[in-house]
């Protein structure tokens, strides 16, 4: 089986690596930014585990979707790279103005409060932990899938 699109198509190895990629750096992520968080003053390590989890499996698709949206807008039959620049950025801006829409959300039901160390945007008031999360991932998960719109690191010679 071919799971490779073509010429320049994104193909099922470069989106496996993606979805991947976003896992586990949102997994990492969401971990990381719980004592951000109230509930990890009162919580259990069991339930703190299971909020990881789930942050993160909500993350997943927020990223495949923002990704297929991209495609759908900016994707090109033959773009080499597969992940064009413009791609790359509407799918960062995509999952970015959902997290900061859904962070407001949750605060005004009180689905989830932050704790004093949250730093938060000014005027939005949603945390910059998210909103962060949304701005550093994506671009990895991009780049690990075969995006080049992030330069590249020099090598010494040359």
């Amino acid at each position: 089986m071919n799971t490779s699109a073509g010429a320049g198509g994104l193909g099922v190895a470069a989106l496996r690596r993606y979805v991947l990629t976003v896992a586990a750096g949102n997994l990492v992520w969401e971990v990381l930014q719980l004592p951000l968080y109230r509930i990890w003053y009162h919580a259990d390590p069991l339930r703190l585990a299971f909020i990881a989890l789930a942050g993160t499996s909500g993350d997943i698709p927020i990223a495949i979707v923002s990704l297929v949206c991209a495609f759908s807008l900016f994707g090109r039959e033959r773009a080499a790279p597969p992940i064009s620049p413009a791609v790359a950025w509407t799918t960062i801006a995509i999952g970015l103005v959902y997290t900061i829409g859904s962070e407001m959300v949750h605060l005004r039901l009180g689905t989830w409060h932050y704790a004093a160390l949250m730093p938060r945007l000014p005027l939005l008031g949603v945390g910059l932990g998210p909103t962060l999360q949304w701005v550093a991932i994506p671009p990895l998960a991009l780049r690990a899938a075969g995006g080049r719109f992030l330069p590249r690191a020099r090598s010494g010679t040359g």
